[in-house]
């Protein structure tokens, strides 16, 4: 947003690039008069001012002619007094002519003075600005003119003396001063605007807002619903389902709320008419939305804590293969059958297997999660499946029960289920096939209603093979098999996945204040490197970026140092040296590692931050070595490359 000065003469043009240069300040100045002052300034306010400056009656037609803000520099009484003592010498009686905002307080102080002084006021007309010049010297004795640039040139034409009342550059100066605050103003205006504008733009409620029949805003989830990109400033009848219209449009004050089948689906909407005021404000949400609200609440109060948190929401990413993987997973929401989810270390296994329990019929009943590795094999078949008091030495008095037990009418996710001991998984068989579970040390059969998730980050398959894992129970957890995505395979997804960690992560950490800055350049760097731990790897990184980064600006050195001092080589990388058998020289130990390391730079091609994180030394030192051999060879010394 640019500031403008329109000057009315060349003088206060002159003045004000002397303040603008004296202060450090950058504004655009043009010098136009009246209706000349007009033209210039629409042709700014066309480049882009947002706000100008003037003074006089050229002021006065700027604010009745152009749609932004015109700050006034005002004629002071020192500036009148200024003109009065330089017009001493051409007249006795003096006439101050002006526009009302020029002369308006000339009366309150015009007792004061040791001359006489009259009043002219003067309008855009310029026959009756002659006129009121030639009745004040015939019929007032006013022999010396005072005004601005238009007086001036009227009472030249009419052979009376004057002088130009001239802005004093401290006005000047306050005009600039106003003019910088009001832009500011309406800079954060417009921040504030683009920022509620975009949270609208995201709800999954539906906004709407029509005024006389003509849609005013409407946001990206009503556009959706319609099937339109934009419907703003189109009749409500032109874009809007009938149902919606009506509800709209329906005289009834009482008719606040209904439910409208739209699209096929089930929406909620309310309206709002303010009073006094043509508009109508109508939310809409969609009902199973709303039942999902209310799942969660219920989970939340469960006095049991085995709550599922997660939701399908809360898988990002719009790659292509990540989008396949939900919408599989939704799927398999819907039936009973036993999921099994493959996929590496930190992605999203879990958060797989409790959206799928929260998408499906048993949202309502506990999920029950056990990580299966985390559990010694003496405890890991009690907490499973319960204990009689009794049993054994240390059990609880009332016995206790089992997860199975607890996870009645829900889900039960069993993670890591590679690593049950054989003498488990004879028992969790049983409890698959027959629904039934007997606690240790007890009689009794207790039936279980339970769907079953496990997961796995190992070749379970394999373990088969090897004896180590029972066909009979693979065959039952392995009825819907999910893969989950590793990060290098949906590399499109890291900046989306970056930008919600870090915005998370600043505000679970800060509370207050803005999130840091990313430099755009980071994500190609990230996009290259194979995460091996995945979302978690991510997650992780963005907690050492916090940890170590202080300027709020996270930028590519950032994340170059995040590589040498964190990042893992791959598997590949890693024997592509290794796998190079050693020369056969004879030669010191210094010619062995730089060989070495040009080996190591061959295989990475010649990218030095993962070099130097392959051969376990920082990239400041790689660089010295590779510095000092060059220095060496261009004495004379031997290459070995």
């Amino acid at each position: 947003m640019k500031i403008v000065l329109i000057a009315p003469y060349e003088n206060l043009a002159r003045d004000a690039e002397q303040v603008c240069r004296s202060y450090g300040e950058k504004i655009e100045i043009v010098v136009g008069d009246m209706e000349k002052g007009v033209r210039l300034a629409r042709k700014v306010v066309e480049e882009g001012a947002a706000v100008l400056i003037s003074r006089g009656g050229t002021l006065l037609k700027l604010s009745k002619q152009l749609p932004v803000p015109v700050v006034e520099i005002p004629v002071t009484a020192h500036d009148i007094l200024r003109a009065l003592r330089q017009a001493r010498s051409l007249g006795t009686k003096f006439g101050i002519a002006g526009f009302i905002n020029v002369i308006g307080s000339v009366s309150e102080w015009t007792s004061l003075l040791s001359v006489p002084v009259v009043s002219i006021e003067m309008t855009d007309d310029g026959d009756h600005m002659r006129k009121r010049l030639i009745e004040a010297k015939e019929q007032d004795g006013v022999d010396c003119i005072l005004g601005d640039a238009s007086a001036m040139e009227h009472a030249y034409r009419l052979g009376i003396p004057g002088v130009m009342i001239e802005s004093g550059k401290e006005a000047i100066w306050a005009a600039i001063q106003e003019s910088k605050r009001i832009v500011a103003a309406r800079m954060a205006e417009r921040e504030l605007h683009a920022s509620l504008h975009s949270a609208l733009d995201k709800a999954e409620e539906g906004l709407l807002v029509v005024e006389d029949g003509i849609v005013q805003f409407a946001n990206r989830s009503v556009q959706e619903l319609i099937g339109r990109s934009s419907c703003s400033g189109l009749p409500a009848s032109v874009c809007l389902p009938e149902r919606l219209q009506e509800f709209v449009d329906s005289p009834d004050p009482l008719r606040t709320s209904e439910i409208l089948q739209l699209s096929g689906d089930l929406w909620f909407a309310q309206r709002t008419h303010p009073t006094e005021d043509s508009r109508v404000f109508v939310t809409m949400h969609r009902v199973e939305h709303i039942e999902s609200i209310e799942r969660q609440v219920r989970q939340k109060r469960s006095s049991t804590g085995h709550v599922a948190h997660y939701t399908f929401d809360d898988l990002y990413g719009q790659s292509r293969p990540m989008r396949e993987v939900i919408v599989k997973a939704i799927q398999f929401a819907q039936t009973e059958s036993s999921v099994l989810i493959v996929g590496e270390t930190g992605t999203g296994k879990e958060v797989l297997a409790q959206s799928i329990h929260n998408a499906s019929s048993r949202t309502n009943g506990p999920f029950v999660g056990v990580n299966i590795a985390a559990l010694p094999d003496q405890l890991l078949e009690s907490e499973l499946f319960g204990y009689e008091e009794g049993a054994f030495t240390g059990a609880r008095r009332g016995g206790k029960p089992g997860l199975f037990e607890q996870a009645h009418g829900g889900t039960i996710f069993l993670d890591e289920i590679g690593e049950t001991p054989l003498h488990v998984q004879q028992r969790l068989l049983r409890v698959l096939q027959e629904r039934r579970v007997m606690r240790i040390g007890g009689e009794k059969i207790i039936p279980v209603d339970v769907r079953v998730i496990s997961a796995t980050n190992q070749p379970l398959w394999e373990f088969v093979e090897q004896g180590k894992f029972r066909k009979d129970l693979f065959f039952r957890l392995d009825v819907l098999r999910l893969n989950s995505i590793p990060l290098r395979d949906r590399k499109e997804d890291i900046q989306e996945l970056t930008e919600r960690l870090f915005y998370q992560l600043w505000y679970r950490r800060k509370g207050v204040g803005g999130p840091p800055r990313i430099d755009p350049a980071i994500y190609p760097l990230l996009q290259e490197y194979h995460w091996p731990g995945n979302v978690r790897e991510l997650q992780n990184m963005v907690d050492y970026l916090f940890a170590t980064t202080r300027q709020g600006w996270i930028d590519t050195q950032v994340i170059r140092d995040w590589f040498i001092n964190k990042a893992l080589p791959s598997q590949n990388e890693a024997a592509a040296v290794t796998s190079t058998p050693l020369p056969a020289i004879d030669g010191t130990l210094e010619e062995v590692e730089r060989w070495y390391i040009e080996q190591t730079l061959k295989s990475v091609q010649g990218d030095m931050t993962r070099a130097a994180q392959q051969l376990g030394i920082s990239r400041t030192t790689l660089w010295r070595k590779l510095k000092q051999w060059n220095e060496n060879l261009e004495d004379g010394g031997t290459n070995f490359a």
